[in-house]
């Protein structure tokens, strides 16, 4: 499972929970954990986010907003900040030199990084300062090909300080230049000299590293050895699509307080696109953006009507039957909703295995019903059953185990009452709720546990 599946399972967590105490908040932080330190996040980076999360967990959310809401925009605030939150890279700058070591997709970048200009209407240039790696020349050439750019190298020339300047001096009229530099596999003092000597030929703007998003954690190394050696303004983080660290490589990047300005979403030239914590998360994650996933909260708190103290309040009958397991069905699996709300062990098995199809069936059966069956179902007699069945196009069987879900439900629901005694359903809290649960629980154990 990706990082983004294993964050929305933990905000979905959050979303859904019937009881959202210390407890349920402590299961989604457990399972963000899981999340990040999966996608090479550094464990004490990690930690710390679980301690702020549970912290914030505690305060009284402000004024117009619920507690759900308010823990989940809050969760959902302290991931974008741990991956970096949100910087705007410079409108129109004039010189951008790239650095990066083999295999980070610089060269890559560099033509996704014209073409991004260019349909902005800007006239770029790329200049191919790479003189050592083989083919490096062609490779920049056909890139700036495929974005519709200019290229500028000399392809017998070594000194990539001549070529830089060269370039300066042919480009003049552009209204961007990208120097791709060279790369090694690691930042030795050769490379570090060489960057340095461009750096001072060019006179650059802005410096940006681009950073592979599968080395994880590593990026926070490299990413401190290539600003100490020569200064860097921004990160460009390639692969971002394909790699399982890209929340690693990110929360490292933050760490070092090296805004990120873009990230490589793809293979093609336009799969280049600004940099935004919260919208990168709502985009792995599922979501449209934060307002989108608290409106889904909004909407389940909305739906959740499969509540006991609901349920244990005046009359139970078809109608009110229907609607619970319509609610949960909305809420997702009827097994999964019951296990949230510690039910799970206490249902009936055919409950916890109803579906979506023999939902509908019931909602078919109970329209051919009368309003006196629906409200006194103890009246359906077999020749009401017969006719029941007829009206609805359905066998009177399926119209006898709808019967005999509702009756599982009203015994089980008359226990539940039982134990509540004599407390208003209406003025019960969560903790009423849950205790009443974990008493009708034991009884249950209690009661399996004969000995012959």
């Amino acid at each position: 499972m990706a990082l983004g599946e294993k964050l929305r399972a933990a905000m979905e967590r959050l979303k859904n929970a019937a009881f959202l105490d210390k407890d349920a908040i402590a299961e989604a932080v457990k399972e963000i954990q899981r999340a990040l330190i999966s996608s090479d996040v550094e464990v004490n980076l990690v930690f710390n986010l679980s301690r702020e999360i549970e912290k914030k967990a505690s305060e009284v959310p402000p004024k117009g907003i619920d507690r759900r809401e308010f823990i989940i925009k809050t969760t959902y605030d302290l991931l974008a900040d741990l991956i970096g939150g949100q910087h705007e890279a410079p409108k129109e700058p004039k010189k951008i030199l790239l650095l990066g070591l083999f295999g980070q997709g610089k060269t890559t970048t560099a033509g996704k990084l014209a073409a991004w200009h260019k349909k902005r209407g800007r006239h770029v240039s790329l200049v191919c300062a790479d003189v050592h790696r083989p083919a490096s020349f062609e490779q920049l050439q056909q890139v700036a090909g495929q974005a519709g750019v200019e290229f500028y190298g000399i392809k017998a020339e070594k000194s990539a300080v001549k070529i830089v300047q060269s370039a300066l001096q042919e480009l003049k009229k552009q209204d961007l230049v990208i120097v791709d530099s060279a790369g090694r596999s690691g930042l030795d003092e050769a490379l570090i000299k060489e960057i340095i000597d461009v750096k001072a030929a060019f006179n650059p703007d802005q410096i940006w590293l681009v950073l592979s998003a599968d080395i994880g954690q590593l990026a926070k190394r490299q990413a401190q050895a290539f600003h100490e050696a020569v200064g860097v303004n921004g990160i460009i983080l390639s692969k971002a699509d394909s790699s399982s660290k890209g929340g690693g490589a990110l929360a490292a990047c933050a760490e070092t307080r090296a805004p990120v300005y873009f990230i490589g979403t793809g293979e093609k030239l336009s799969d280049l696109e600004i940099f935004d914590a919260k919208r990168y998360l709502g985009r792995i994650m599922g979501y449209g953006d934060l307002e989108a996933l608290l409106e889904k909260a909004k909407e389940a708190a909305e739906e959740k009507d499969f509540k006991p103290e609901d349920i244990l309040s005046g009359d139970f009958n078809l109608d009110v039957f229907y609607k619970q397991l319509e609610a949960t069905k909305k809420m997702g699996p009827i097994s999964k909703v019951a296990e949230m709300m510690g039910l799970k062990m206490q249902l009936p098995k055919e409950q916890l295995e109803l579906g979506q199809e023999k939902l509908d069936s019931y909602k078919i059966i109970m329209d051919s019903m009368t309003k006196q069956e629906k409200k006194h179902p103890d009246i359906i007699s077999r020749e009401r059953i017969e006719r029941i069945a007829k009206g609805s196009g359905r066998r009177p069987e399926d119209v006898r185990d709808l019967l005999k879900q509702y009756r599982q439900l009203e015994k089980m629901l008359g226990k539940f009452k039982k134990i509540a005694g004599k407390k208003d359903p209406e003025k019960m809290d969560e903790k009423d709720i849950q205790k009443m649960m974990q008493k009708f629980g034991g009884m249950r154990k209690k009661k399996r546990l004969k000995f012959r």
